[in-house]
């Protein structure tokens, strides 16, 4: 190994780093959305009456937004310009945030 060469940085396709970005975004979508349903009844009572349970249309809704999201960075090349590991860092730092706020949510809401 040739230690004069530097050090390859990581590559992420266009749609790797999209979906990256969507993936941190949904998180933090989702804390939100689990907020709001607990807090506001009515929320919950309508997103029950689309699916038949609150938790399906839930996920549904994470399901689309996720995707969404994803093909809409994937095209716009907004994520393929960012720092692999700044993503990195964007979805653990989104993640944790997350945990975060549904654990506090929960044990004192």
């Amino acid at each position: 190994m040739n230690s004069a060469l530097p050090p390859e940085s990581p590559k992420l396709t266009a749609a790797t780093s999209a979906f990256v970005l969507a993936a941190a975004i949904t998180v933090l979508f989702n804390t939100a959305l689990a907020w709001a349903k607990d807090a506001y009844a009515p929320l919950t009572r309508f997103m029950t009456s689309l699916t038949g349970h609150h938790w399906t249309t839930h996920g549904l809704a994470n399901l689309l937004l996720f995707v969404a999201l994803g093909f809409l960075f994937t095209n716009s090349k907004v994520a393929r310009k960012m720092d692999p590991n700044r993503l990195i860092g964007i979805l653990t730092a989104a993640v944790a945030i997350a945990a975060l706020g549904l654990v506090l949510w929960f044990a004192f809401v």
